[in-house]
């Protein structure tokens, strides 16, 4: 395994950024300039550390990197975007600040911009050690896992696609139960998840074992903490009809069946 030394190049990166974007977000008082480094960061992580650990030429090390910074990109064009299309603070981000109060202000530099400076690192840590891994032959599960990760970024490239399509043309309130979302209420979250755990099996062969830490970490954050449940609870708010389409529409993972509608007795 590679010197531990190597990794504090991306950790640096990721903590100075986001630092420095805290004081933008308190000259816009908007917190959600965040979101700008949420993707980029990771591939920004991932060239310094392979830039660093020597530009390893492998075939798994040029797959992760190249997979690592496709997603990195994409996402940060569709935050950056959205983020200067809204017209006002993300509703994630207003509910912590009504909920800190007047001390919002300073303590969203440890509860936001820390915070997710923290969980970037500890997400890419596993990739990153199976890209400067020493080589190996490339197995089954490469390919297993290269086609994985392709099928999660074409997933929440299209959800993403489909929801801004739907937001240009809908009603602020319309509530989107069409196209992936007909199958699943966060087929972009779905998609994330595919995303990272194909990359663990790519890194897998060669990575410590602390590496399968990522995906894990990153499926609770969707699944159970900051992703689908505050999601979930914001359009419970905002859209009508959502309780009952939540009811009926899986969560991640479509159902093989449709479920039985329940007749009224004649």
């Amino acid at each position: 395994m590679a010197d531990f030394s190597i990794y504090l190049h991306a950790l640096a990166l990721s903590g100075a950024v986001f630092l420095a974007l805290w004081p933008v977000s308190l000259a816009l008082r908007d917190v959600g300039v965040v979101d700008a480094w949420w993707g980029p960061g990771f591939g920004a992580a991932a060239i310094a550390v392979w830039w660093v650990a020597g530009g390893p030429d492998n075939a798994r090390a040029l797959l992760l990197l190249a997979l690592i910074l496709i997603w990195s990109l994409r996402l940060g064009v569709v935050m950056i975007r959205r983020w200067f299309c809204h017209k006002e603070e993300d509703r994630r981000y207003r509910m912590i600040r009504r909920a800190w109060g007047a001390s919002f202000w300073w303590k969203s530099l440890f509860i936001v911009f820390i915070l997710q400076g923290v969980l970037q690192c500890l997400v890419v840590l596993g990739p990153l050690s199976g890209m400067i891994a020493a080589p190996a032959s490339p197995g089954l599960l490469v390919v297993v896992g290269g086609l994985i990760a392709l099928s999660g970024l074409t997933l929440e490239t299209v959800a993403d696609a489909q929801l801004d399509t739907f937001k240009r043309n809908a009603p602020d309130e319309a509530l989107m139960t069409t196209g992936l979302r007909s199958f699943v209420r966060h087929p972009n979250y779905s998609g994330e998840i595919l995303f990272w755990w194909g990359i663990w099996l790519i890194a897998a062969p060669v990575a410590p074992w602390w590496a399968v830490l990522s995906p894990i970490l990153l499926t609770v954050l969707l699944a159970k903490v900051s992703g689908a449940p505050i999601l979930a609870e914001t359009l419970g708010k905002s859209r009508s009809g959502f309780a009952g389409y939540a009811e009926r529409t899986p969560a991640f993972i479509p159902r093989l069946f449709s479920r039985k509608v329940k007749r009224p007795a004649s």
